[in-house]
């Protein structure tokens, strides 16, 4: 544990309440894997937990990466509600790293978070450009996952192997539950206008210039959900290096696995990243 004294107990205190709390979240952060499997340390080592909650415990979680020793990405919907346009506090926070398991007090790693940088396009109305980072006060030692760059355009084809991962509900559809593990799963990218066609049905604003989407067929029993928000879809590179290619955005609002989940493009904003990370590096 990074954090000791009174934070820590708070800190501790609202992860409780968090993995008590009913299915229903706030905060507009509305998307662990359905139909997935747990997901390992070693496995996932930069996945990062995100939760936002008052002393009531009245909040939400989200999924993230870790990208730098100081920085979480996310969406930006779990940094500002799309709804109201109201920013998270930052002192509601609280980050737990190093641990697929955030129950675990021998691995993870908590922090709270210093500053909450939105992507400067991030349209809360359409949900494009929907990306954010957090700046943790507590760097963490965790790992860096790679991030995609405009030379990885071929890990944005169709059909590419993807995986997924987050610590949303998860479970049969009708028996969702909340999960102190972290899950994963394996789907596929798909054409844009499959995901422009099929997306409608619950999101008619499907951008193919900076969103991606996937869905597991034949079975179609894989998907995001609820908490799963700001998680990474991950694919590899030609080498082997896992490299993060979409942000977990949008699905489906009762996680129907049948239908693609949305995803903001990591290559599109990559130069904003990468300007995050040298300045926060800088000091």
């Amino acid at each position: 544990m990074k954090l000791r004294g009174l934070c820590a107990g708070l800190c501790l205190a609202l992860l409780s309440l968090a993995l008590a709390a009913p299915a229903s979240a706030s905060g507009g952060a509305q998307a662990s894997i359905v139909g997935g499997s747990t997901a390992s340390n070693e496995e996932w080592p930069w996945a990062a937990f995100i939760l936002a909650a008052d002393k009531k415990g009245e909040g939400f979680s989200c999924s993230g990466s870790v990208i730098a020793p100081n920085l979480v990405l996310t969406a930006g919907h779990c940094v500002e509600d799309i709804v109201t346009g109201r920013k998270t506090p930052l002192p509601q926070y609280v980050v737990v790293t190093g641990s697929s398991d955030v129950r675990d007090a021998s691995l993870r790693q908590i922090s709270k978070v210093r500053r909450a940088i939105l992507y400067p396009n991030f349209n809360r109305f359409k949900v494009h450009g929907d990306a954010a980072l957090l700046e943790l006060k507590t760097p963490t030692t965790a790992p860096a996952l790679a991030l995609a760059t405009e030379t990885d355009a071929p890990l944005l084809e169709a059909n590419t192997p993807t995986w997924i991962a987050g610590w949303g509900l998860f479970g049969p559809l009708r028996k969702l539950k909340r999960t102190p593990v972290l899950r994963r799963a394996a789907t596929f990218v798909q054409q844009r206008i499959y995901c422009r066609n099929h997306a409608r049905v619950y999101y008619p604003f499907f951008n193919y210039s900076s969103q991606l989407c996937t869905i597991t067929p034949p079975g179609f029993s894989i998907g995001t959900c609820h908490g799963d928000s700001g998680g990474p879809a991950l694919a590899f590179r030609e080498d082997g290096t896992p490299v993060q290619i979409g942000i977990t955005s949008l699905g489906a609002a009762d996680c129907d696995t049948h239908l693609p989940d949305i995803f903001t493009r990591v290559d599109r904003i990559y130069p904003w990243i990468a300007e995050q990370i040298a300045a926060t590096t800088a000091g």
